[in-house]
């Protein structure tokens, strides 16, 4: 059994990998770095493989594909793979250690989205997470109304449910790469405004 999961592993990570080849959204300000066609699949993964395999997958396949990309920058910001996808999967779990799946989701994304609201840049531009909050608004609203969506045997419930635990994840990918941009090029406040339209899009789209 355990082989038979360090090989699924394996093979996503590398249909992940494959894939972050293919051409992405480049990201404004970041030389070499951009939104990759596999930052829908990350959520697709947790959803399918659970909060430890999905994630995992995910994240190998997001440095193995960043380096054999290049690397650069662009590799720091590989764990946003990690986040996005486990939110997803904890979303899809009814229970993990314990708590509820969408409560660990929510209890995430909410310390995310704390540590930007702790930086200089967050005080002074509070809007900017508005976008982050609704998505954590989704979480406190549905609750476990998510996971029935997403276990149900109904197409469009599951589509709904896929799309629902979707833009929270990204949301929070999105978020934490935030934080990371900040700490190694400390733009500008007005930066992030300036490319919050943008932003929004790109997640629209990835959800």
């Amino acid at each position: 059994m355990r082989a038979r999961k360090i090989t699924l592993v394996a093979l996503l990570a590398a249909i992940y990998a494959v894939v972050s080849l293919l051409p992405g959204f480049p990201v404004v300000g970041v030389p070499g770095s951009d939104i990759r066609l596999t930052r829908s699949l990350e959520m697709g993964y947790g959803v399918a493989l659970g909060p430890f395999l999905g994630p995992l997958s995910a994240f190998v396949g997001a440095v193995v594909g960043r380096v054999a990309t290049g690397g650069g920058t662009a590799i720091l910001f590989t764990p946003l793979a990690l986040v996005s996808s486990f939110m997803a999967a904890a979303m899809a779990k009814r229970r993990i250690f314990g708590l509820t799946g969408w409560a660990i989701s929510s209890l995430l994304f909410a310390g995310i989205i704390l540590l930007w609201y702790a930086t200089p840049a967050g005080q002074s531009i509070p809007l900017y997470a508005v976008p982050h909050i609704i998505g954590l608004g989704i979480i406190f609203i549905l609750r476990g109304r998510i996971t029935d969506l997403l276990h149900s045997q109904k197409r469009r419930s599951i589509f709904a449910g896929l799309i629902l635990s979707s833009y929270p994840s990204t949301m929070a990918g999105q978020m934490l790469g935030n934080l990371i941009f900040l700490f190694l090029f400390n733009p500008a406040p007005v930066f992030f405004m300036t490319v919050l339209p943008i932003t929004i899009f790109e997640r629209v789209v990835i959800t």
